[in-house]
């Protein structure tokens, strides 16, 4: 049975994407606020300075509905994967 953070959302697998305003830090708080109106979108994370607003949201979804979000925000948010980092060679 797979679990709450990685198990299929309608169906699909979830993965995580870094979501950050283009230009306007508004359009982050507005996507941030507007979450939990979708069962499909889970945020993950936040990222900011310390009492000050988030500049990046780490969220969890499946890649056609990241996709969706991709091309509503468009000009607005940059939504791509999350890579792990690692150490150079």
């Amino acid at each position: 049975m797979p679990n709450s953070t990685s198990g299929p959302v309608q169906g699909r697998a979830r993965k995580r994407y870094i979501v950050k305003a283009a230009a306007d830090g508004g359009a982050l708080d507005a996507f941030i606020a507007g979450l939990g109106a979708d069962p499909a979108i889970r945020l993950v994370d936040t990222i900011g300075p310390s009492g000050g607003p988030p500049h990046t949201a780490v969220v969890e979804t499946d890649p056609d509905t990241a996709e969706q979000l991709r091309r509503r925000n468009l000009n607005q948010l940059t939504i791509e994967p999350d890579q792990p980092l690692s150490l150079s060679d």
